[in-house]
């Protein structure tokens, strides 16, 4: 698979047609459906609780603002439509509930390495269903994306931290952050000379766990 394929997805979410869905489980215990990014096929209902996680969560990310629905449209159709190294999927239970999203970013097709990315539960889910569904979407990548490598990177004072620690990445390296001002948004940046500030942990995932998620089909 390439980045045209991605693409292809990407444009086709949200249509008429045959819709690729990634069933969590058997019999499946939720559903990982492609976030649409034209703007004549996304759904309001998606929009919406995008926009409401991102205020919720707006500490856990590195660029922070007050979000809206138009912003989050403008994001979706304008940049994540137009990067092929990302993907977004909201997490929907078999009775059509979301209560959450999840993506991989930071591709790079040469290497054949990505990113988990943006794993958010808004809403209450099974126990255990958040691994689930990110063993199914990296699993998705290793097998049909070939991606052979998965990292990850999240904020030293995210809770979630625990969370990929037990899914089976290790630390790599942690990385001080400092704060900066672009057009009004708040925007943490990369710094070796930044001191007492939050930092960033990049982690990779185990190659134990990545020979497990491959024989997932």
């Amino acid at each position: 698979m390439t980045a045209d394929f991605l693409q292809g997805l990407k444009q086709s979410a949200g249509g008429s047609g045959p819709q690729l869905r990634l069933p969590v489980g058997t019999p499946p215990r939720a559903f990982l459906r492609p976030i649409a990014v034209s703007s004549d096929r996304m759904r309001d209902a998606d929009v919406a609780q995008l926009t409401e996680w991102r205020n919720r969560f707006v500490d856990a990310f590195l660029t922070r603002f007050v979000n809206t629905d138009d912003r989050t449209r403008k994001w979706l159709s304008e940049y994540v439509a137009n990067d092929d190294t990302r993907v977004l999927f909201m997490v929907d239970l078999p009775d059509g509930t979301t209560i959450g999203y999840m993506g991989l970013a930071y591709i790079d097709w040469n290497a054949k390495r990505g990113e988990a990315d943006a794993i958010v539960r808004g809403n209450d889910a099974p126990k255990g269903l958040m691994t689930d569904c990110m063993k199914t979407l990296i699993g998705w990548g290793l097998n049909q994306l070939g991606l052979e490598s998965i990292g990850v990177r999240v904020l030293s004072s995210n809770p979630a931290l625990e969370f990929y620690r037990k899914f089976g990445f290790v630390e790599q390296q942690r990385v001080p952050l400092r704060k900066t001002d672009r057009n009004g948004d708040e925007v943490w940046v990369e710094d070796a000379d930044a001191a007492n500030e939050p930092e960033l942990v990049h982690m990779n995932l185990r190659d134990d766990v990545v020979a497990e998620l491959k024989k997932l089909t």
